[in-house]
């Protein structure tokens, strides 16, 4: 079989109810499209980048799947010390250059391959089957292993928001339950409802438009190194600008803290010793916050600003 599109969920404020809808975890990773025929293992992402060489540890999905091929549909996920799904980890696994690397990866950020749909099963297309259907033939013929799970259907999906809110995870997906795989968003069949994240960030500069400031420029540092993770206006007033414009010979520098690719022309660089909390919906996948918000400037060391992330 030729590539299957991904089936997107579609993003909605609220837990849609009603009997006919499964509820699962949205796991924070990286969408992941695998391939096994006869015996051998592709792994894909949304956008048909052939990953196969970075995840070496995945390859017991070959091992744990009864079948001589199928089409798998999942989440790569990374998981923190302190076993939470961290899309910044995978994110480090996925900026990982040279394959000949992954393997020293793969044993200190382990990914595990989070399955929640099958789309053929040797040689059979299942994307008309109603999904528990497909959920049911996907348990059936995948075992789980070390680094391979299918993911869990719950009934209550208010309770499953609620208990992901508690835990500080992204939030959930709800599906219809005799929905087909239809690649895109062209359905009402997968939705998804998620938690707002927020963060310590520190201020590493501003971005400037005619000598004006319009955004801050926001980096964090979880390894001991900074890295950018965009530029965020939502939240500031004309009196947070004037107050760091004021400050601006205490906090200017020469130089980033990080490398910067692009854009430098329009940016004045600060040290990073000026924090602030930082609101979000997720992780794009270059490394930079989705929909970021100023929520307020702290007095917290950027030594804390580790990228550790929060629940409002």
């Amino acid at each position: 079989m030729e590539w299957i599109d991904p089936m997107e969920p579609i993003l909605r404020p609220d837990v849609i109810a009603g009997n006919q809808w499964i509820h699962q975890v949205k796991w924070d990773g990286i969408r992941g499209l695998c391939r096994v025929e006869n015996g051998k293992l592709r792994i894909f992402t949304r956008n048909k980048r052939d990953r196969t060489d970075f995840y070496p540890e995945l390859d017991e999905i070959t091992e744990k799947l009864q079948a001589k091929s199928a089409w798998l549909d999942g989440e790569i996920v990374v998981f923190d010390q302190n076993q939470k799904p961290s899309f910044y980890h995978v994110l480090t696994r996925e900026r990982v250059g040279d394959p000949s690397r992954a393997s020293l990866y793969s044993k200190q950020s382990p990914a595990r391959y989070i399955v929640f749909d099958i789309m053929s099963l040797d040689g059979k297309d299942l994307r008309a089957h109603p999904l528990r259907q497909r959920k049911a033939i996907l348990e059936e013929k995948l075992a789980p292993g070390r680094n391979v799970a299918v993911t869990h259907d719950f009934s209550d999906g208010d309770a499953l928001l609620n208990l992901m809110k508690q835990k500080g995870w992204e939030g959930i997906v709800s599906k219809r339950a005799d929905s087909p795989y239809i690649g895109g968003k062209r359905h009402k069949d997968w939705y998804k409802t998620k938690l707002h994240k927020k963060l310590l960030s520190a201020v590493c500069g501003l971005s400037m438009k005619g000598g004006v400031p319009v955004s801050l420029l926001l980096g964090i540092k979880p390894h001991g190194e900074w890295l950018y993770i965009g530029k965020a206006s939502l939240g500031l007033t004309r009196e947070h600008f004037r107050l760091l414009q004021e400050n601006m010979e205490f906090l200017i520098s020469e130089s980033p803290p990080f490398p910067v690719t692009s854009g430098a022309g329009d940016m004045v660089w600060f040290k990073p010793i000026l924090t602030c909390w930082v609101s979000f919906l997720e992780w794009t996948n270059d490394g930079s916050l989705r929909h970021p918000k100023i929520l307020a400037f702290s007095k917290s060391s950027p030594d804390e600003a580790d990228g550790t992330e929060y629940i409002e």
